[in-house]
């Protein structure tokens, strides 16, 4: 199937972004508890904001979303759960755990389109001159992620891009062109949960950097994976979209009917 072109035209709004952003304010994120797992209850701006300090502060962190399938396998893996619970932000991008903090009573702000959120740092990196390096894919569609980032940002300043399949041998010159370009920010696209394993491994051989677990955002920013459909990104249901469209992940299904039941239940003895 050919890959198309994505474009962002966000760019092109007249107003002053950097103002908006320095006029948020972060007084009121808290975290909400989901079976077990703690998720930053904040807007898709304070999430931006957040990430700014976290360059303009230095040191390295980690930035994750999350939704139920992701809940119930980090739950399910203590190795997992000590890297998330090390994660420096933790967003939920799943309409399911704004449904399931509202049944705990103990609602999140909002869900964070994952896409949305990328597209605001890449907007804000390029007014502020921070750095990105992206990681993830095949080789030909990290390339095409690039293009069409750069076409709708063509002064952000993309330091490096890598495919996301490479050998054990491969990877000390991948995490070496990392390091040697001291990019602010790096999207790591290796899906869940071997991006998170694998930031966890390399980080502390880096100095300042913002590491963001994107899982399949590079293949949807390089137009090779359509987003989902109005119909069901409106009503929280892309993830219903891609099991239908990807049947062979129908045995998530399971997983997520035991999380909706989890809170069902909860609610019950609330």
């Amino acid at each position: 199937m050919p890959i198309k072109d994505v474009y962002y035209d966000s760019y092109k709004e007249e107003r002053d972004i950097v103002l908006e952003y320095n006029q948020v304010a972060l007084d009121d994120v808290k975290m909400v508890n989901l079976m077990g797992v703690g998720v930053e209850s904040l807007t898709r701006a304070q999430a931006v904001v957040k990430v700014m300090r976290m360059i303009e502060s230095g040191g390295i962190h980690h930035v994750i979303s999350l939704n139920p399938y992701k809940i119930l396998r980090i739950r399910s893996n203590s190795d997992l759960g000590l890297i998330v619970g090390k994660a420096d932000l933790r967003l939920s991008s799943g309409a399911g755990l704004c449904w399931a903090s509202r049944m705990i009573k103990n609602p999140l702000k909002e869900k964070v389109h994952f896409i949305s959120f990328l597209m605001d740092l890449v907007r804000i990196s390029e007014i502020k001159d921070y750095t990105i390096f992206l990681v993830g894919g095949k080789p030909e569609i990290a390339e095409k992620a690039f293009l069409n980032i750069k076409k709708s940002f063509p002064e952000v300043r993309i330091v490096g891009r890598h495919g996301g399949y490479f050998t054990p041998e491969r990877e000390k010159s991948v995490v070496e062109a990392i390091r040697k370009s001291q990019a602010n920010i790096v999207f790591v696209g290796m899906g869940f949960p071997k991006e998170e394993k694998w930031i966890y491994k390399i980080k502390n051989e880096f100095k300042d950097v913002v590491f963001i677990s994107v899982g399949g955002s590079i293949d949807i920013i390089s137009g090779d994976i359509k987003k989902a459909p109005a119909f069901f990104m409106e009503r929280g249901m892309d993830w219903f979209y891609r099991i239908i469209t990807r049947p062979w992940r129908i045995g998530r299904l399971l997983r997520l009917a035991y999380f909706y039941m989890y809170f069902v239940v909860k609610r019950i003895f609330l």
